[in-house]
């Protein structure tokens, strides 16, 4: 929303529609990838994490060792190709006409 004035009047304007931000994750495996530790949704949209417990902390240990996201995708082993046509370039080509657009990596 944004404020405009007419004359002595000020209304708000709505700028355009909203959109919501879109999160993806690019699983790049190496050798040493810690493969028992992530799950993969299959909707390709969800992700697990789990780690052991660290036993070095004791018996009681209230360290958190499971974590699940649900994204907009999940890139598996991608191509750098494939990560730009599904994540890039709808933003680049929006930034381009002028819009604001953001990717983090």
């Amino acid at each position: 929303m944004m404020w405009r004035k007419n004359g002595n009047k000020r209304y708000f304007t709505r700028m355009g529609t909203r959109k919501k931000v879109h999160t993806f994750v690019r699983v790049k495996p190496t050798d040493d990838f810690a493969h028992e530790m992530i799950k993969y949704g299959d909707d390709n949209k969800s992700i697990d994490i789990h780690l052991k417990k660290d036993t070095r902390r004791g018996v009681v240990n209230n360290q958190q060792t499971d974590w699940s996201f649900k994204l907009d995708g999940v890139l598996h082993n991608a191509s750098q190709d494939l990560v730009y046509e599904t994540v890039a370039k709808d933003v680049v080509a929006q930034a381009l006409d002028g819009y604001n657009g953001n990717l983090v990596n």
